[in-house]
């Protein structure tokens, strides 16, 4: 090739690169609001701070309604937690009646909890069970002080997992969401979407856990489940097939809810951060699912 025509072919290459890098912006606004409005003809907004649906499987947004903007997530950072031990039961560096000694300072975690006796050993699964269920903050402290030593350790493996993840709008501070003087976990409701997303794909049994209405422990101590939608005492809040996630509330944060819900082959996953009361978190994610399976179903009949 002619020194010439390879100089100009470079030129051709460096101008489309640049043109392109001046497009990307662009193409990437187009792409959000074409997330944005896939459902907001239908639905409406979402009467709440935050909202994303994920198609569950290929992490696809398929709604967002202020997305990207990190908010106190409360007990919804649970979710990481339980990624990190499910992850370490996976890996045998623990095992589910491993025996684990609760501190003073996870025995004294405010908020949700069960009855936790400073210097006593309790099951891990039992603890999982609480914290999965009932989003007992003192069954998460102790598991992360189990998993890591302390709480600022666990905190660090967290954060750690959320840039493995490609969480870039999460940071924690402890295993439970709650808020302290030190500071308290923030995620933008994408973030949250994927992580619900990942922990599924990677331990999709988690399901058949927190779609139980409750949870009987082995220290004879029963757990109700904090998600209303899978309790047959709030049967005007079912959506057929769902089976997860994880509440939260803070009053920094306000009344959050991941779902799930699995009908036929599709599974969506949504998220509702900073909802007014416990009630709209559950009626804007019936919604949400509702419609984010009609549009499913409809789309396979074209």
């Amino acid at each position: 090739m002619r020194r010439g025509t390879l100089l100009l072919l470079l030129l051709v290459v460096a101008a489309g690169y640049a043109c392109w890098s001046d497009m990307r912006p662009a193409v990437a606004d187009l792409v959000n609001r074409r997330a944005e409005t896939v459902l907001g003809n239908i639905t409406g907004s979402v009467e709440a701070r935050a909202a994303v649906l994920l198609d569950s499987e290929t992490g696809e947004v398929l709604y967002a309604q202020n997305a990207d903007t990190p908010y106190p997530v409360a007990s919804m950072s649970k979710m990481m937690t339980e990624y990190l031990l499910l992850e370490a039961i996976r890996e045998k560096r623990v095992a589910w009646d491993d025996e684990v000694p609760v501190s003073a300072n996870a025995a004294g975690a405010g908020g949700a909890r069960v009855q936790l006796e400073p210097g006593r050993a309790y099951p891990l699964r039992d603890l999982y069970e609480a914290m999965a269920v009932g989003s007992a903050n003192n069954a998460a402290v102790a598991i992360g002080e189990y998993l890591a030593g302390s709480t600022s350790a666990f905190a660090r493996q967290m954060n750690k997992k959320a840039a493995e993840l490609g969480l870039a709008s999460s940071s924690f501070v402890n295993a439970t969401g709650l808020d302290y003087d030190y500071g308290q976990n923030e995620m933008s409701a994408r973030d949250v979407g994927m992580l619900a997303h990942y922990l599924l794909r990677d331990f999709p049994e988690i399901v058949e856990l927190t779609a139980e209405p409750f949870v009987q422990l082995s220290f004879g101590e029963r757990v109700d489940n904090t998600n209303l939608m899978v309790r047959t005492d709030h049967d005007e809040m079912n959506v057929p097939g769902l089976d997860g996630l994880k509440t939260g509330f803070t009053d920094k944060a306000g009344y959050c809810f991941t779902g799930t819900a699995r009908q036929g082959d599709k599974r969506l996953i949504s998220v509702v951060m900073g909802a007014a009361n416990e009630a709209v978190r559950f009626t804007e994610t019936k919604k949400l699912l509702e419609r984010g399976f009609d549009i499913a179903y409809s789309a396979e009949k074209r």
